[in-house]
């Protein structure tokens, strides 16, 4: 069922207006921008502010965004909250609007067990006919998923993975003691591109391919291909643009970064704010231009 999900899959970045509503012009140029670069998008999770908004906005991006493609790309859409019966809500919806897949963080807040996560989901699954990814964020949710739990989630039947843990020896236990041949695993991160792409992960979810979509498609072309010269150097190039991001906030930095490129991405959500931000958006201008990067600024 989820065999059309992999590539490069940007977590897209939800554009606001001034008073924190959802700007639906400006998601929608956002979403064709990326629309022919890409392999599918994620969204309303971390860079789309999912949790941060109201369920009523969450779905009008899952609206806007199954429309704006038109059957184009794939769509997973982010889920997670802090009620079930929420989560459950949004997972029936993005499968009425035309999703193809949803993923969830283990619900936050309160320091549940494993058994409880195994639980939550379970639960879940039994109510939504559509392909459920746990989504491992240890750093948001403030839970880490260990790997026996990954296996139980697995059999009671979950799809797949994104894994946002940043740790690399979790891909190999996942991949060792799971098995990845019908479990699609899917990274969190750009950095791990080359050492997962070819051990079987499906695909990465990219932050940083919200705005240089090109470069990250790139890199995962090359190493699909085999091509590892070019490959390393473009992870190296990646690795660099990494550090620009960090300048700030990542969602910060993408906002500018989409700027500079000449695309308007609106505001982050309140409370976050780009005011004071123009020396910042000045450096990541220089450093854009010493990576050799000046043939995609506006």
């Amino acid at each position: 069922m989820a065999k059309n999900i992999g590539g490069i899959i940007p977590p897209l970045l939800t554009p606001f207006d001034n008073e924190g509503k959802v700007h639906e012009f400006k998601l929608r140029n956002l979403i064709q921008f990326l629309s022919d670069k890409v392999h599918g998008l994620f969204i309303c999770g971390t860079y789309g502010s999912g949790p941060a908004m109201s369920l009523k906005d969450r779905k009008r991006v899952v609206e806007i965004a199954v429309d704006q493609l038109n059957g184009k790309l794939p769509v997973i859409v982010h889920v997670g909250a802090t009620s079930l019966d929420d989560v459950i809500d949004l997972s029936l919806h993005a499968k009425e609007s035309g999703a193809q897949a949803v993923a969830a963080v283990p619900p936050f807040y309160y320091k549940y067990s494993q058994d409880e996560i195994i639980r939550f989901f379970e639960r879940l699954v039994s109510k939504v006919d559509i392909p459920v990814f746990l989504y491992n964020n240890p750093n948001t949710s403030g839970l880490m998923i260990e790997i026996e739990t990954v296996q139980k989630l697995k059999d009671i039947g979950l799809i797949g993975i994104k894994d946002s843990t940043f740790d690399l020896s979790y891909f190999y236990r996942v991949k060792n003691e799971v098995g990845i041949d019908d479990f699609t695993y899917i990274s969190g991160s750009e950095t791990f591109i080359i050492p997962t792409i070819p051990l079987g992960a499906r695909g990465v979810i990219s932050g940083l391919a919200n705005a240089f979509p090109e470069v990250v498609v790139e890199l995962y072309n090359s190493v699909k291909n085999k091509e590892f010269e070019k490959a390393f150097l473009l992870q190296g190039k990646i690795n660099a643009l990494r550090q620009v991001i960090r300048l700030t906030k990542s969602i910060l930095s993408v906002h500018i970064m989409l700027k500079l490129r000449g695309i308007d991405s609106g505001v982050p959500k309140f409370p976050m704010s780009l005011e004071g931000t123009e020396s910042i958006e000045e450096k990541m201008r220089n450093e854009m231009i010493k990576l050799g990067f000046e043939n995609y600024l506006a």
